[in-house]
């Protein structure tokens, strides 16, 4: 931007003139999705999805880091020109009825990440060379769900879903490069595991409650004002590590002069242990106040 003012004479002066308005874009985001039956008991189902979002990083305009552009060091800067990101997202699937209280659902799903915005190393710039941030990152995810639904059967109620997935792509996060940007290498793109690649899900939702009056089938007695219009549900997920990038050497965090972590493998390389949480909720409903029934209002009246 200093050479936009033939007038600047120091090289260190900016004004107005060294910048532009920032140009709209526009984005076309169509969404489809349709459904049909193929029989009383099977349907089938898919879905096209465009997703636009304007970057939520970077994407702020500080004229004092132009003017102190030769002093910024290896600080990134940020880019107000940034472009669009995209998500491209496809699903395909097949639900099949299995009997009166549950089904079975099969789909597979596709999603493209295009134009992610990554930290860039900009090398032989006027009046300097420095880091900042681009679109030009993309990744994909691809996977398999299959799940069972079980409708309310007497007193239980439940789900569970298996999911298989493959995450990949140039960069996990618009930070991800700059270690690289830092060592004046090449802005090199690779495909590795995304940072949230996780192989392996299950998630089981399950619900226990008994009713009230003439639906309820709990214990009798004493124990009746105790389970009447008592439930419990439980949310459990099971999921296989993520990737991480693994270390040869033990490094100290907070200090001045640590030491330089140096790679163990690639990028992403390696994997965390699976990761299972279980979450319980209990809850009782208690009825205060009763309302007299229509027809005892009647009788009344009559």
């Amino acid at each position: 931007p200093l050479l936009v003012d033939p007038t600047v004479t120091s090289g260190q002066e900016i004004n107005e003139s060294s910048f532009r308005d920032y140009k709209p874009r526009t984005a076309v985001m169509p969404r489809i999705s349709f459904s049909f039956p193929i029989s009383d008991e099977a349907l089938f189902f898919a879905h096209y999805d465009v997703l636009t979002k304007r970057p939520t990083i970077a994407n702020r305009l500080d004229p004092i880091d132009y003017f102190f552009i030769n002093n910024i060091g290896q600080t990134a800067i940020q880019n107000p020109d940034l472009g669009l990101e995209q998500t491209i997202d496809y699903e395909v699937g097949f639900k099949q009825k299995l009997n009166n209280f549950s089904s079975l659902s099969i789909a597979t799903f596709y999603r493209e990440f295009r134009d992610l915005v990554q930290v860039v190393n900009l090398q032989q710039a006027y009046p300097n060379g420095y880091i900042t941030y681009k679109n030009g990152d993309f990744g994909t995810v691809k996977g398999l769900t299959v799940s069972y639904d079980l409708r309310r059967m007497g007193n239980i109620r439940g789900r569970i879903s298996y999911t298989l997935q493959f995450a990949e792509g140039t960069g996990s996060s618009a930070n991800a490069g700059l270690g690289l940007a830092r060592s004046n290498q090449p802005n090199l793109r690779n495909l590795i595991p995304l940072s949230f690649d996780q192989r392996h899900t299950i998630i089981a939702n399950l619900d226990y409650r008994y009713g009230a009056g003439k639906e309820y089938n709990g214990p009798d007695g004493w124990a009746r004002s105790i389970f009447e219009n008592f439930g419990l549900n439980s949310v459990i997920n099971v999921g296989s590590g993520t990737p991480y990038s693994k270390q040869k050497n033990v490094t100290q965090t907070g200090l001045f002069t640590a030491n330089n972590p140096q790679l163990d493998g690639q990028l992403n390389g390696a994997r965390l242990p699976w990761n299972f949480s279980v979450n319980l909720g209990i809850d009782k409903r208690f009825t205060v106040g009763a309302k007299e029934a229509e027809g005892d209002n009647s009788a009344k009246a009559g």
